[in-house]
């Protein structure tokens, strides 16, 4: 396989079901994980998190992981 051979990715951070914060536009939000994209794609060298936003309704897609921090109570 192509991609396992030219990227080194360490495993994700996050998991599917786990709340988080995450930076976007300026500000912080809260969400949950729906989806998990290891590697993004395969022109990324990093991962990528659908997030959704219950106040809101909203899903958050293509959330790079460096934008996502550990829920702060």
């Amino acid at each position: 396989m192509i991609f396992s051979k030219e990227k080194n990715l360490p495993p994700m951070k996050y998991s599917k079901g786990q709340e988080v914060d995450f930076a976007f536009q300026g500000c912080i939000l809260r969400g949950v994980i729906e989806i998990t994209d290891f590697g993004g794609a395969l022109e990324y060298g990093y991962d990528l998190y659908d997030i959704y936003v219950e106040k809101g309704n909203t899903l958050y897609k293509h959330v790079p992981e460096a934008d996502i921090y550990l829920k702060k109570d």
